[in-house]
């Protein structure tokens, strides 16, 4: 007897002409499912390939604009490394960094994140009212200890100069109004407190909390940018000048704003690129403003703090400076003042130094990171007088190279004259100006 055609027709093959399952036996849509899966796979890894291809070919960026900072470049391979697990290490930063339209996946990855409602994207908040905020860092406590006790030893060999300390807190800390609901927030009174114990006496400590935070409703910080603004420095200023030792009182400014476009680290960092904020610079309108700007390392000078063609770039707040550098110099030659002043900075002293001019004859601004030479050296050599250390909370606790720049070379004696404030170094900075 002939068999049914059913007989010879598989199961998959009669559900490819029902594919509304009526009809179907138990199991009858595993095949479609296999099928669509199979594919799936084929799809991802075909786009995978084209990926690879291209992160293969395209070549390595070493500088990202968008976030301001080198790129981690293709790592050197040793057996060594492989076996220490270093080079798996580097090789995933590198893949991180080169990775094909990497600007465009954070992008991507911020607006998912914020569609299920999350708001710290990369290490910063997206606050309030378009706020962007760094999540504070937790203390390298062994490197801060580190620099509390060298900060303390230098103070007590520089005893007969006027030395100031202040550590200026970050917006996430200052500008609570603005941060997302139930966001942790590292409490810096703490850390200031911590600090202050530790340098005690040795110096003039002054707390800048009270300052900061009686301007919250003011534009201190940028919305965009890790940096405070050119209003915050000046509050400070103001706040500082007793301790320092100058009368600022009745100085007014002329206020420039010099670009409305500027899209900090904190919107490279998240990707969040919806607001800009406005730069502006402070000129003071009385006492000498003439100076030479000399950037010692670089063997370069400009009459001029400020730097245009950064304005035409990502990081819009190089236009101070143009940026972070070991050492420079700022010699006020036709001025009266016969104070020198030392200031051991992170980058949010680039714009405060625009309101000192006016009280120095030399201002000299050295950024530990990146510094190499003699302290006690420049320090005999450059008769300082004044000695000022200026960091915002965060970069301060957890810096690892100040102790270093602070340490006595074995070939330096400690036994340094301070210079009279009377002295006449008029011959001096005019070579500096030379």
């Amino acid at each position: 007897m002939d068999k049914k055609m059913d007989d010879y027709i598989s199961e998959e093959e009669r559900d490819i002409g029902n594919p509304s399952g009526r009809g179907r036996r138990p199991g009858a849509g595993k095949w479609l499912q296999r099928r669509t899966e199979r594919t799936l796979a084929s799809m991802f890894l075909v786009f995978l390939a084209v990926f690879c291809l291209i992160n293969l070919f395209k070549g390595d960026k070493t500088y990202s604009e968008s976030e301001n900072r080198m790129l981690t470049q293709r790592p050197e391979f040793s057996l060594a490394s492989l076996a220490d697990g270093q080079f798996m290490t580097d090789m995933e930063s590198y893949v991180a960094d080169q990775f094909f339209l990497r600007d465009q996946w954070i992008s991507l990855k911020l607006l998912e994140d914020m569609s299920i409602g999350k708001r710290e994207i990369n290490g910063v908040y997206i606050g309030k009212k378009e706020h962007l905020m760094e999540v504070l860092d937790t203390p390298d406590q062994e490197a801060l200890d580190e620099n509390l006790t060298a900060i303390r030893d230098f103070a007590d060999r520089h005893s007969d100069r006027n030395t100031v300390m202040t550590l200026v807190p970050n917006s996430a800390y200052i500008l609570t109004q603005y941060i997302p609901t139930n966001a942790p927030v590292r409490d810096q009174s703490e850390d200031i407190a911590y600090v202050q114990k530790a340098v005690g006496d040795s110096l003039h400590y002054m707390d800048l909390t009270e300052t900061m935070a009686s301007h919250r409703d003011e534009e201190i910080y940028y919305r965009t940018d890790h940096h405070w603004t050119s209003l915050g420095a000046r509050y400070v200023f103001e706040a500082l000048q007793e301790s320092l030792g100058i009368d600022a009182s009745g100085q007014e400014y002329t206020v420039y704003p010099v670009t409305h476009e500027f899209s900090g680290t904190l919107a490279s960092k998240s990707g969040y690129d919806k607001v800009y904020d406005t730069i502006e610079i402070y000129v003071p309108q009385s006492g000498n403003t003439e100076y030479v700007v000399n950037y010692t390392d670089e063997q370069r000078k400009s009459a001029s703090l400020y730097v245009s063609s950064a304005l035409e770039q990502k990081d819009k707040y190089e236009v101070f400076f143009g940026g972070n550098y070991s050492r420079i110099d700022i010699s006020t030659p036709s001025t009266e003042n016969t104070k020198n002043l030392l200031i051991f900075k992170d980058s949010y002293a680039n714009c405060f130094v625009p309101f000192l001019i006016p009280y120095y004859r030399n201002i000299i601004l050295v950024d530990p990171r990146y510094y190499y030479d003699e302290i006690e050296s420049l320090i005999q050599e450059e008769e300082i007088t004044d000695i000022l250390f200026l960091y915002n909370v965060n970069t301060f606790m957890t810096d690892n190279s100040l102790a270093d720049a602070l340490a006595v070379s074995e070939d330096t004696g400690t036994d340094i004259p301070v210079p009279s404030v009377e002295a006449d170094t008029g011959d001096t900075n005019a070579e500096a100006a030379s």
